[in-house]
């Protein structure tokens, strides 16, 4: 046993884990209020799904292989009316993130919001939210809402899972609202995985992350911003937004919503990533302006400074927990913040094509980098869940810091978990 855990470091994955519920603990918005016991359940639902996905490989084959070729077949869909529109717009752009968003994820988007109008309007969505409910809340104590928005990301991106619950949006807590956020920052859209299949990434991990994210999401968010109340409050459905006619009414309405989500979420997207480069000058001024002052005094400059040179410092000692050092280290801290500042597409990119990580390495990276917790996120969230509860936008753009926080600490939790266990 201690032989093991010397073994590529892994007894330093268990202080990792400890580190991260520290820090969970350190963010939370009212620590008093925290349910240690959902916390503790939650995290063994992780271990346990961990256990399950890497140990049992019939489990893979049964369950996600045919949950993942019915989200592809839905995807195909999409991308043929995408195709009508774009043509080989659609195809030809697979090494542009840029691209991949505009001809892919924003045409789901939409398909997925009229999708989304046609299940709510025969009460399909509704029906599920109850199951779920009566599943989940004696195990975890949260709602079927929430729930639901977060078992959605193992198939859904962070603008497309909320739509299963914009009837339930307006009427949630501040932490339901933010369990919704954190899900979304934690998880990767499963039209991106074939794309990252492609660049290198393991497939398996991408999938077996997606599912240990969803626990661990509800785990990390209900510690930032626990429920104010003791008893969870379950939200109830609003009829704002229902269709009252028939089912071309419903498509209609979705459509309408999926497009006006895309618009924003897309302008969002276009402000932030050109927001970032600015900021990212105004540091790299400030640092020149001290080395400047620097030489009437001493022989030493600051390094080029910048957001990507600031958080590949913070998540330093995360690397260093996940067992890593030397050029490894360094390389993987580098990676960690080019995915929070930039975004995950760029630092998959840059691992495969320009760093040589173990096959080890390579495996705790895809759950450590493989999420949407990056600060073009924030907008992404803000703009696509505001259209959908305009009521919900304050809460939104307060907690967008916090979400990509807590993303992250997700991906890394479940990067020590995984570890431990391979």
């Amino acid at each position: 046993m201690i032989a093991y855990m010397l073994e590529y470091n892994r007894y330093m994955h268990i202080f990792g884990i400890a580190v991260v519920l520290i820090i969970a603990w350190l963010l939370s918005t009212n620590r008093k209020k925290i349910n240690y016991w959902l916390v503790l359940k939650a995290l063994g639902l992780q271990i346990t799904f961990a256990l399950l996905f890497i140990e049992i490989p019939a489990v893979e084959v049964n369950f996600f292989d045919p949950l993942a070729n019915g989200f592809n077949a839905l995807c195909g869909f999409a991308r043929e009316g995408a195709q009508f529109l774009f043509g080989n717009l659609v195809n030809n752009c697979q090494d542009s993130w840029g691209c991949v968003f505009a001809f892919s994820i924003l045409p789901l988007i939409v398909f997925f919001a009229a999708l989304a109008s046609i299940l709510s309007h025969y009460g399909i969505i509704q029906a599920v939210v109850q199951v779920i409910n009566r599943i989940i809340r004696p195990l975890l104590g949260t709602s079927g809402p929430e729930t639901l928005s977060a078992t959605s990301n193992l198939i859904l991106g962070q603008t497309e899972a909320p739509l299963l619950i914009k009837n339930y949006l307006a009427n949630m807590s501040e932490s339901q609202i933010f369990v919704v956020m954190v899900s979304g920052m934690a998880h990767m859209s499963t039209v991106l995985l074939a794309v990252y299949s492609q660049m290198g990434i393991p497939m398996k991990h991408m999938i077996i992350s997606a599912a240990m994210g969803i626990p661990g999401a509800i785990l990390i968010a209900k510690m930032m911003v626990p429920e104010k109340d003791t008893v969870v409050p379950t939200a109830t459905e609003s009829s704002e937004g229902k269709s009252k006619g028939n089912i071309f009414d419903a498509i209609f309405q979705g459509t309408s919503t999926g497009t006006a989500i895309a618009v924003i979420v897309g302008a969002m997207l276009l402000v932030f990533i050109g927001l970032l480069p600015l900021v990212d000058a105004l540091i790299g001024f400030i640092g020149s302006s001290i080395n400047d002052g620097l030489l009437y005094i001493s022989s030493y400059q600051l390094p080029p400074l910048s957001l990507k040179y600031f958080f590949g410092w913070l998540f330093a000692p995360f690397g260093y927990l996940l067992g890593l050092s030397g050029k490894d280290l360094a390389q993987a801290t580098e990676l960690m913040g080019i995915k929070v500042t930039i975004n995950e597409f760029v630092a998959f990119s840059k691992m495969t094509n320009d760093m040589h990580f173990s096959e080890r390495a390579t495996m705790l990276l895809t759950y450590a980098l493989g999420n949407f917790a990056n600060l073009g996120s924030i907008g992404m969230q803000v703009g696509g869940i505001s259209a959908l509860a305009p009521s919900c936008q304050s809460i939104l753009a307060k907690l967008g810091m916090r979400a990509v926080a807590a993303g992250s600490l997700v991906g890394l939790l479940s990067a020590f978990i995984v570890g431990l266990l391979v």
